[in-house]
């Protein structure tokens, strides 16, 4: 059987043939028992010159080019991956294939290009500035302005010629003239990673400059989406700019249009495609469970806990930036007694969340949280890197504490338990007037400096009015706490919250004497 580099060489020779052109070049150099195609650019392979011909190739052409290279290798599917690489331009770009190519070639380009993929999300370059300025460190926020750029717009093409953009027209086409319908697909696309990272999306008009070299304004976005036939149905699907440019191209000869699962092939599609806008990288094995796969995936709907945790590595969750009492994110429990959030994380070791609570009077509280995640296998397929398993709920040793009106004073806190395990604290009465309390979510020892994200619940129990010790009963305990504390402003016996224990109080407690009891 033929090593990869000598089928490589195959496809060389046989691109030359289809071409018509015997000259075409490609750099072999070794690297730990390797052979590696330089790559000064990547579609699908990487060549020293651009191939004469290859623009504004015909719908059919490129699959029968495909069709021979399979022939000649014994290689079944060929051009059906995604790969990233570095254009002439000097611009990272990333292209996405239909299913279909075999493993040990996904795996191979894949390794040609980057090396050893890292032993979870891979993640490159964030986004460090955008159209409304810089964006800070690793773990903040960023806002990106999105558009889709106007019919006619020169757009590149895998091989690097340029191409009107005919996506509006195109997409219409297929939907029906229903413009909304399909540019919903899209926003509902951004919508989701706004959902599960610290990205603020605003869709803008676009200008029609020029792409992909303009940058984000108010007349244009950061993320600006065109398309163009790029090699026919079924073969190169999009492909997309890494950060700080982001631009997308779709292939518009695709079958957008298919409604199966809400039209899960356009959005999958758009969010993977996307993750490479916003800087994450392919991962492996290719085993259908992580969106950022070399494989387009549609048993699954938009991003996986691998990539949540790739994308909030970069920019944290979407509650940042909540990392003080002043900053607090805020939770009201005025009008309910359960919250629960679940899309939250600490990005790092030093991470901090604090969420401010509005509780009404009379309440005990209830506060879990609880590391969320999976235990997946990560590595490569051919045993480089050797495949490993992660469980990210065993991340970071999570720590709870419950915090007084002043943000400061730690009411209640819970440390006990190990990586990996909830923390609770349970029943606790909070002041009865009520009012603002916080609670801090941190990092603990033991913990590994990485993502984890978690869930936080936050559940109260209305007590009767003057239960002071929250036993559900008003009786001769809260009356001789009221007695003992007389004349004092400690809150926990102020029950009608005007910062003395006094007179009020004590007629509060006799009037409701017996209640719950």
């Amino acid at each position: 059987m033929m090593r990869i580099h000598e089928r490589l060489l195959v496809i060389a020779v046989a691109l030359g043939l289809l071409t018509g052109n015997a000259s075409i070049r490609v750099d072999i150099f070794e690297i730990a028992g390797y052979s590696h195609l330089t790559p000064h650019w990547a579609p699908i392979w990487s060549w020293e010159h651009p191939v004469p011909g290859w623009s504004g190739i015909q719908p059919g052409s490129m699959v029968e080019r495909h069709a021979l290279i399979s022939a000649l290798t014994g290689v079944e599917g060929v051009g059906s991956c995604c790969i990233e690489g570095v254009n002439r331009d000097g611009l990272a770009m990333h292209v996405c294939f239909a299913p279909g190519t075999p493993q040990w070639y996904v795996d191979y380009i894949s390794h040609l290009i980057f090396g050893d993929f890292f032993p979870a999300y891979d993640i490159g370059a964030r986004w460090s500035a955008t159209s409304y300025g810089g964006t800070g460190s690793q773990g903040n926020p960023i806002r990106l302005r999105w558009s889709f750029v106007p019919d006619g717009t020169l757009v590149p093409g895998i091989s690097g010629g340029s191409a009107p953009s005919n996506l509006i027209a195109s997409m219409n086409s297929k939907f029906g003239g229903n413009t909304t319908l399909w540019q919903n697909q899209f926003r509902n696309s951004f919508a989701r990673w706004a959902q599960l990272a610290g990205i603020q999306y605003t869709e803008v008009s676009d200008d029609g400059a020029a792409f992909p070299d303009s940058p984000g304004s108010t007349s244009r976005g950061d993320v600006r989406i065109g398309g163009r036939n790029l090699d026919g149905a079924g073969g190169v699907l999009a492909f997309n700019y890494l950060p700080n440019v982001g631009d997308m191209v779709i292939d518009t000869s695709e079958g957008w249009q298919s409604s199966s699962g809400t039209y899960r092939f356009l959005r999958n599609t758009v969010m993977h495609e996307h993750g490479h806008g916003l800087g994450l990288l392919h991962v492996l094995p290719t085993n259908g469970t992580k969106l950022m796969e070399p494989y387009l995936n549609t048993n699954f709907d938009g991003p996986q806990d691998d990539d949540i945790r790739g994308a909030q590595r970069l920019y944290g969750d979407p509650l940042e930036v909540n990392n003080t009492a002043p900053t607090a994110t805020p939770v009201d429990l005025t009008n309910t007694n359960l919250v629960v959030l679940n899309t939250v994380s600490l990005d790092r070791t030093t991470d901090v969340d604090f969420y401010r609570l509005t509780v009404p009077p009379s309440r005990k509280i209830t506060i879990t949280v609880t590391p969320i995640g999976s235990t997946y296998t990560v590595g490569g397929q051919d045993g480089n890197p050797p495949q490993t398993s992660i469980n990210t709920r065993a991340i970071q040793n999570l720590q709870l504490e419950l915090r007084a009106p002043n943000g400061s004073a730690v009411l209640a806190s819970a440390t006990a338990n190990d990586t990996g395990v909830a923390e609770q604290i349970a029943n606790f009465v909070l002041y009865p007037a009520g009012g603002n309390f916080y609670v801090r979510v941190f990092s603990g020892s033991g913990s590994t400096n990485d993502v984890q994200r978690y869930e936080l619940r936050l559940q109260t129990t209305t007590l009767p009015t003057g239960d002071i010790d929250g036993n559900g009963c008003v009786d001769d305990a809260d009356l001789l706490a009221i007695l003992f504390n007389f004349g004092g402003s400690d809150p926990r016996y102020d029950l009608n919250g005007d910062s003395i224990v006094d007179d009020a109080d004590l007629l509060t407690v006799l009037f409701n004497f017996g209640n719950g009891c």
